[in-house]
């Protein structure tokens, strides 16, 4: 049995994955069609068509070839990666050489490039926006919003909305899932779209005093750097994820609880099984 697998419900989708810093990061939001980060290669991930790599580290991306291998292998086409475009050249050289050493074709699987500010559209309704994080590598967060249409005007008929539609109707984005995926607290300090999702995905490495400099050394997240910013969190969830190996699952549930401001609490998940997911 995986004692890190986690999976939540939340009023929208649910999520499910593992992540433990330095050793495997990846989540599956079946509902919208996306994982996030794709570790070592799990099985969830190969039905999936649209994947979002934060950034290099093999906790986080050694899977990438697998999965490619895997579509392949399953007769599954297409298959696109979207990776920091500082490093998708770095990503699709290495994806060239084990089609090398393995003497196979990962046809359809794309490795496709997104700088911040950039946005792919995955379907009909699911748009997602690349954010800078700050990491020690070309990292990015991920926001994926639901794209929503509504009416300009109150009380037309709906002959009248029909013959004006491109005039009447206007299309907006709701924020659903904000992911950071590796970063520190620059990203709390310079980011304020991940204050407003409904879900934010946040990572939290370090818990114990004495671990801030470690923390900000490695460019990472301390809970202490979550409490500052409790007051402008406006999410209905916060879902911390990336615990140091260093700390056990009884271990990081009580840390946090001694330190979670009562703004954060009833809104604070853990990405662990339960029952150490509540603070």
């Amino acid at each position: 049995m995986d004692k890190d697998f986690f999976t939540l419900s939340t009023a929208r989708f649910t999520i499910e994955g593992r992540s433990r810093a330095g050793h495997e990061t990846w989540f599956r939001v079946r509902d919208l069609g996306v994982m996030l980060d794709l570790g070592r290669g799990p099985d969830a991930a190969v039905g999936i068509s649209n994947v979002f790599v934060t950034h290099a580290h093999l906790d986080h991306a050694v899977g990438i070839p697998f999965y490619a291998g895997q579509r392949q292998l399953h007769g599954i086409p297409g298959g696109r990666i979207w990776v920091p475009a500082a490093a998708a050249d770095g990503f699709r050289d290495m994806l060239r050489t084990w089609e090398s050493l393995t003497n196979a074709r990962f046809d359809g699987v794309e490795i496709l490039g997104i700088a911040p500010g950039e946005a792919a559209r995955i379907s009909r309704t699911v748009e997602v926006r690349a954010h800078a994080a700050t990491h020690r590598v070309a990292a990015n967060a991920y926001e994926i919003v639901e794209v929503r249409h509504r009416l300009k005007e109150e009380g037309l008929s709906q002959e009248e909305i029909h013959r004006r539609r491109a005039e009447v109707i206007e299309e907006y984005r709701a924020p659903l899932l904000f992911y950071t995926g590796d970063t520190d607290r620059g990203i709390l300090e310079n980011c304020d779209a991940l204050y407003r999702a409904e879900v934010l995905m946040i990572e939290c490495s370090f818990l114990a005093d004495g671990h801030q400099e470690r923390a900000a050394r490695y460019r990472h997240i301390h809970f202490d750097d979550i409490a500052d910013f409790a007051e402008r969190f406006q999410n209905e969830l916060v879902i911390l994820t990336h615990f140091s190996r260093r700390y056990g699952r009884a271990e990081i549930r009580d840390a946090i609880a001694r330190r979670c401001p009562a703004v954060l609490r009833d809104r604070l998940r853990l990405a662990l099984p339960e029952p150490y997911q509540r603070v």
